[in-house]
């Protein structure tokens, strides 16, 4: 799905006239028209990618949403309507991968993005992360996948100050994270020589029983905080997903709800 290997490339020009002169919803209805279904999965994969980048465009979220629905609900209606079941499993893993890339553009947890989460916008997460919980395991993506969709899941969740149920989705994604460890020999519980993916899980199931009222919760959280800090002197990929980890979870800190929301 790299945008470079867009057959329709030299037509993004002309999308992005028709985003600047009638908006998201105008851009989606033109491609809607489109009578071929590769050249509507096509463009509305390079559209959702330039404007969740904003790419030469002013980006907000509203825009994101309403292009990369468009995009996911076009993929997962030719995964249902296609005969040939390798062509069908590609269409729905189009829809899994942009679905999951919705519920994290959404997330309220990355640096230089400080534009306000609504409600609305957790609520889109929601459906994201849930379809890509039941795809990925149509797909058999495996655990790490599936941590991933646990994540966003519980994310989402805590910007709704649900904080008791984010607890169960991060519970879900440290328990397929340890799956995968296992598979894996590596350590089952976080510390400096513990994947991304058990950290992390970890990290956010602390600080989320820390919201909703575990006070203990909190020394867990920093226990994990201090093992991205040391795999921070690491010279490969851990170093970057360490400093991520710590972004992730230091910005949730200051954005995210203080206690649960009743609904």
């Amino acid at each position: 799905m790299n945008i470079q290997q867009n057959p329709f490339e030299d037509r993004w020009p002309d999308l992005q006239d028709i985003f600047t002169a009638s908006g998201a919803e105008g851009l989606v209805s033109y491609i809607h028209d489109r009578e071929e279904s590769i050249e509507r999965r096509a463009l509305f994969l390079m559209s959702s990618q330039r404007i969740s980048r904003g790419q030469n465009i002013t980006r907000n979220l509203d825009d994101v949403v309403t292009t990369s629905r468009a995009a996911i609900d076009e993929f997962f209606q030719q995964s249902q309507s296609e005969q040939d079941p390798e062509q069908s499993r590609l269409r729905l893993e189009g829809a899994n991968i942009l679905s999951y890339n919705l519920a994290a553009d959404l997330a309220p947890c990355w640096v230089d993005d400080d534009e306000t989460r609504e409600p609305r916008h957790h609520e889109e997460g929601i459906r994201c992360a849930t379809d890509c919980l039941q795809w990925r395991e149509q797909l058999e993506k495996g655990s790490v996948a599936l941590s991933m969709a646990w994540w966003a899941l519980g994310v989402h969740q805590a910007g709704l100050g649900k904080w008791h149920n984010s607890c169960e989705s991060f519970q879900g994604a440290l328990e397929t994270a340890m799956e995968d460890a296992k598979d894996n020999a590596t350590p089952e519980l976080a510390g400096p020589e513990s994947s991304f993916s058990v950290n992390i899980a970890t990290g956010w199931l602390e600080f989320a029983k820390w919201r909703s009222g575990d006070a203990s919760s909190y020394d867990r959280f920093l226990e994990v905080m201090s093992a991205f800090s040391l795999q921070l002197d690491r010279q490969d990929e851990g170093r970057e997903e360490a400093l991520a980890g710590i972004q992730q979870l230091e910005i949730a800190a200051q954005r995210l709800p203080k206690k649960e929301i009743s609904s």
